[in-house]
């Protein structure tokens, strides 16, 4: 498995500095390895993936989302929890989600472990639906 093929992609949006990058790799390499170690990647035919992409702040009027996608959303597919969105699109076994991070930033304390826990978060609600060992 390359990082071009990794089913877990962790971005920032265009309002982020580049600087950010070796953090999103970080993480990225990191929830990877959980599911690796959890056993996610045994059976090929139900390989979950995940798109996250870190922003300061979310709206509930999903203006962000569609113009981020470039896409019309409709806003039942989509669940909101205390800073975090997600998508599950059960056909091709794939969620799109957005992390706000702005308070995180304001406070300076933990910032890494704190997104950590909100991936977990939604990965783990989608890994339930599938049986998945959840990620800790």
């Amino acid at each position: 498995m390359t990082p071009e093929t990794l089913p877990i992609k962790v971005i920032a949006d265009q309002t982020f500095s580049s600087a950010l990058s070796p953090l999103l790799n970080k993480l990225e390499m990191w929830i990877n390895f959980q599911a690796l170690k959890a056993g996610w990647y045994g059976n090929e035919t139900c390989i979950l993936s995940f798109h996250f992409t870190l922003v300061r702040a979310l709206t509930d009027d999903l203006q962000f989302i569609s113009k981020e996608m470039k896409t019309k959303i409709n806003k039942e597919d989509w669940i909101f929890d205390n800073n975090i969105a997600y998508c599950y699109q059960p056909k091709n076994l794939t969620t799109n989600a957005y992390i706000a991070v702005a308070d995180l930033i304001k406070t300076k304390t933990n910032i890494e472990s704190e997104i950590k826990n909100r991936l977990i978060q939604v990965i783990n609600i989608i890994a339930k639906q599938h049986a998945l060992t959840p990620l800790g």
